[in-house]
């Protein structure tokens, strides 16, 4: 499939899950050879992966997506030392940690997607979200700049942004 996307000689090439069901080594080896041809060949590569550990050692920029709009945007090392969205917050902490305390259980993000046909009307993670108060339920939130290319979809980004501001880096 690499060799297929690169015969045209692209600008840009968009890798959905390119690792999906690969064993680690492997993963590592195809991520290290994808990022060497677009280098060389100055092109842009954009991973949709679920994969965060994959996201926190290949990419210098992420979007975070949920219920099909992008909720918080900014440089890897940001989102991961300052995540300003309660979704990417809670994505964050329901990773396995090796710095963390074996005897502390992982944070799983309560509730289920909502259907994405029939979205509510407010802010599409409030029903999921420990940070939600009315506003939330009722009105889409507005993107907020958190920093100079860090932004959230967040009524309380500003807020979620100080708290890990203050805290120390936990990438």
């Amino acid at each position: 499939m690499i060799a297929i996307a690169l015969s045209c000689e692209p600008d840009l090439i968009i890798a959905d899950e390119p690792t999906t069901s690969l064993d680690v080594t492997i993963q590592a080896q195809i991520l290290d050879l994808m990022q060497t041809l677009t280098r060389d060949r100055n092109m842009a590569l954009l991973l949709i992966t679920h994969n965060l550990g994959v996201v926190a050692r290949y990419v210098e920029r992420i979007n975070i997506m949920y219920a099909g709009r992008i909720i918080e945007h900014g440089a890897s090392t940001d989102i991961f030392e300052k995540p300003s969205h309660p979704y990417t917050v809670g994505l964050l902490n329901s990773i396995p940690r090796i710095d963390r305390d074996t005897r502390s259980s992982l944070e799983p993000i309560p509730g289920h997607p909502p259907d994405l046909a029939r979205l509510p009307i407010g802010c599409h993670f409030a029903e999921r979200c420990r940070n939600a108060f009315d506003r939330c339920m009722s009105e889409y939130p507005r993107t907020v700049q958190v920093e100079t290319r860090h932004t959230a979809t967040c009524w309380v980004a500003d807020e979620i942004y100080s708290n890990h501001a203050e805290q120390p880096a936990h990438v």
